[in-house]
């Protein structure tokens, strides 16, 4: 048998496997793109709760809003709960975003949340994820 007869196995299984490295690597960066989102409002929820505590006496609800909307101006919703008398602040925001990878497998948007709560503790800033 001569060396001609294999040359075309190897372009026959890269031709196959190409398409699934591109794939997966669309993948990644489409659940990497959604990770980034939500730690992006992670770090604005600290923002908004650390403002808020700093700012606590002073009725910072309008303040602590156009904070959320000058660090992200898409974001879907939020809830902001002040409690004043235990010097406690949660804050919940939600943001949806589209995949461009998501599209193929059925799951075109992904929808992020982020869900922190400040307080004040012998007079540190406590920051912790969950409402």
């Amino acid at each position: 048998m001569s060396k001609l007869g294999n040359k075309g196995q190897a372009l026959a299984i890269f031709v196959i496997f190409v398409p699934v490295f591109i794939m997966v690597g669309a993948f990644v960066v489409d659940l990497s793109f959604a990770n980034y989102n939500a730690r992006k409002l992670d770090n604005i929820s600290q923002i908004v709760i650390d403002y808020g505590l700093d700012h606590l006496s002073d009725e910072p609800y309008n303040n602590m809003v156009d904070l959320i909307y000058q660090n992200d101006s898409e974001i879907d919703s939020y809830t902001i709960n002040i409690n004043e008398e235990e010097s406690k602040i949660d804050v919940s925001i939600t943001k949806a975003t589209k995949g461009f990878f998501g599209s193929i497998i059925g799951k075109e948007i992904y929808n992020e949340k982020s869900e922190l709560s400040g307080y004040i503790k012998d007079d540190k800033k406590i920051i912790e994820k969950g409402v």
